[in-house]
């Protein structure tokens, strides 16, 4: 993945109850995830994984409906997987909906100088 020059990027991701990769990856330079599920009924799973492995309650977080989640990931120099790139990098950030389709809106933190977690 590449430097962002945003102070923030946001992305928007309607899920499905199976296992999918956010197509708006975090940029080498965020730190912060922050995930607001906007389903009033439905929660999901999230998690940064290998790429290709499906989430299940072992290795991802749960987001009740209308509740939020921030991840402090650190710039990539400090991720033990590097960059976070579907096919280029080990690992990956995915979501999926336990129930239904809910959206899930995704704000990616950067900073111009490096950020430990």
């Amino acid at each position: 993945m590449a430097i962002s020059t945003n102070l923030i990027d946001y992305a928007t991701v309607t899920t499905s109850t199976t296992s999918a990769d956010v197509a708006t990856q975090p940029a080498d330079n965020c730190h912060t995830i922050i995930m607001l599920n906007t389903d009033g009924t439905n929660s999901v799973l999230v998690g940064i994984v290998d790429d290709g492995t499906n989430l299940t309650a072992s290795n991802s977080a749960t987001i009740i409906a209308g509740a939020s989640l921030s991840l402090k990931i650190g710039t990539s120099q400090f991720r033990p997987c590097g960059s976070l790139n579907s096919g280029a990098g080990p690992q990956i950030l995915r979501v999926e909906a336990l129930a239904a389709t809910p959206v899930i809106s995704f704000q990616f933190l950067n900073a111009t100088l490096p950020v430990a977690p």
